[in-house]
């Protein structure tokens, strides 16, 4: 599943817009600026290709871009998948950057990660959900206004490229500043037998 996450990420720099939104008054107290991001993608493929003892599939989508990816134990009914089967993988991915100082919970647990695996019912077609909910205190470590990039550390020491960056944003960070990511992804995947 992680390879066809990335081949919807990278999809997603085509499809999605970041916006930075201005420090801005509520209730009388100034808000934090936060940028947010959201992506929701549906993609069709045929399986061209199992390996029952490790779960690996094999996906061709329409364009002729085949991806491997591992069916968790959150893909019910494994056994009925066939070689030519059509999967559905609907993607949903939100990211939220908040630019303020971490809270003192945050800086004691700087990488949180939350993930719910659904199974979908045995009178349902073979699939289930996965959603993950990960937060995390990252340092803004570059910038790139002409890639319209911004380069960010997480806690790991994980460096991760944000692109499509709006250019009014650059004038909001400066390197070194501190940014709490909350990024949200959820994946379902459905075998659709046509005929």
């Amino acid at each position: 599943m992680k390879l066809l996450i990335q081949f919807v990420l990278l999809l997603s720099f085509l499809t999605t817009q970041s916006v930075f939104a201005d420090h801005h008054e509520k209730d009388g107290m100034m808000e934090t600026p936060t940028a947010e991001r959201k992506m929701i993608l549906s993609i069709d493929a045929k399986i061209t290709h199992i390996d029952v003892e490790s779960r690996q599939i094999s996906l061709t989508g329409p364009q002729g871009e085949t991806v491997t990816l591992h069916a968790g134990p959150e893909v019910a009914r494994f056994e009925e998948l066939s070689i030519g089967d059509t999967v559905t993988a609907t993607y949903l991915t939100s990211i939220v950057a908040e630019l303020r100082e971490p809270t003192e919970e945050e800086k004691a647990q700087p990488f949180v990660e939350v993930t719910d695996q659904v199974r979908a019912a045995s009178d349902d077609a073979p699939g289930g959900a996965v959603a993950r909910v990960i937060r995390a205190v990252c340092t803004i470590e570059g910038m790139n206004r002409i890639t319209r990039t911004v380069t960010i550390l997480d806690a790991r020491d994980r460096i991760h490229i944000i692109g499509d960056i709006q250019p009014e944003t650059f004038t909001m960070i400066s390197l070194g500043q501190k940014v709490i990511i909350t990024y949200t992804e959820a994946v379902a995947l459905t075998l659709e037998k046509k005929s």
